[in-house]
């Protein structure tokens, strides 16, 4: 039964392994980080592809995936009665062996880095502090990733080996079980970065950019600042633009009214006006046509005279005529 517990913590810490969380955050980007970079599924290769953001998630959860398997072997071997620490690198060693070396991707992994970290954070994480932000700097300034993991792993191999010699060295089988499973997560890790130190030897090794990333990171934000800035500004403008065309709009409704009560007056007053010449202008028909009858009403009589003058005299002539006659 406990063989069978051994078995199943193995296989768990293998499977929990297989989790690729480099693959899962490029599929969320609609990418595949098998095809970017070098390739590799790993946070240094995130880094360099995606920014720090999601290299630094990357390397969380890969050291979370290497925690939860070594506390549960710890655990396990613990309540077991056997030797807790071995329990630990006997989970950490297969969690990583499963990053490296996954079922589920055709043994296409990653090289395991993440996964130790979480395996020396259980261990001793004040000598994995220590190592981790020497690591860091060195990356920092000189812009090698693959020199701080390696760095960052034999000195965590070396300090564990020197405690638990110390510790049991009273009781050499489990020091040297302790010391084989020790070795053994140095030598996989070193010989998964075999092409790296080749490319190292050769001058020709892939730089991390972190500070790069990081300004890049800065830029970014300082680009949406300014984005962000340049919004609440445009909607000011907005607002004020609005506010202007409002203003505008109600001078130029009251200026209209103010042309039209204008345009009303003078338009009353020509009609006024109008009236009043057309009055005028009657007047003076009237009186033309007045001056017209008066005239010839004096001009009639004295027609009338002359006909009656030319009468007598034509009567006159008409008796003459008659007496003669006789």
């Amino acid at each position: 039964m406990v063989a069978l517990e051994y078995i199943l913590l193995i296989v768990f810490s293998y499977m929990i392994g297989n989790i690729s969380w480099a693959r899962t955050i490029s599929k969320i980007k609609h990418s595949d980080i098998t095809k970017s970079g070098s390739g590799n599924p790993g946070s240094m290769n995130m880094l360099r592809t995606y920014g720090a953001k999601a290299g630094f998630l990357t390397l969380i959860l890969d050291t979370v995936k290497g925690i939860v398997p070594s506390l549960c072997g710890m655990i396990l071997f613990e309540k077991t009665g056997l030797n807790a620490d071995i329990g630990l690198y006997v989970a950490g060693l297969s969690v990583i062996v499963g990053h490296m070396w996954p079922v589920v991707y055709k043994f296409k992994g990653g090289k395991g880095v993440a996964c130790a970290l979480g395996v020396f954070i259980v261990a001793n994480p004040l000598c994995l502090a220590i190592a981790f932000l020497i690591g860091f700097l060195y990356i920092w300034f000189f812009d090698y990733g693959s020199v701080a993991s390696l760095f960052i792993i034999a000195f965590m191999t070396i300090v564990q080996g020197t405690i638990y010699g110390k510790y049991y060295a009273n009781d050499k089988s489990t020091l040297l079980v302790i010391n084989i499973l020790l070795f053994a997560i140095f030598f996989v890790i070193w010989f998964a970065h075999r092409s790296n130190i080749v490319r190292l030897l050769l001058g020709k090794e892939n730089k991390a950019n972190l500070q790069k990333s990081f300004k890049s990171k800065l830029s970014s934000k300082k680009k949406e600042e300014v984005k962000i800035e340049y919004k609440e500004e445009k909607s000011e403008l907005k607002s004020e633009f609005r506010k202007l065309k409002a203003e505008y709009r109600k001078s130029v409704r009251e200026k209209k009214k103010e042309l039209r009560s204008q345009y009303k007056s003078i338009n009353k007053q020509l009609k006024k006006s109008n009236a009043d010449l057309m009055a005028n202008e009657l007047k003076n028909e009237k009186v033309k046509y007045v001056q017209t009858s008066f005239d010839l009403e004096h001009a009639l009589p004295t027609h009338e005279n002359e006909q009656a003058n030319k009468q007598p005299d034509t009567i006159n002539k008409a008796t003459s005529k008659s007496k003669n006659c006789f």
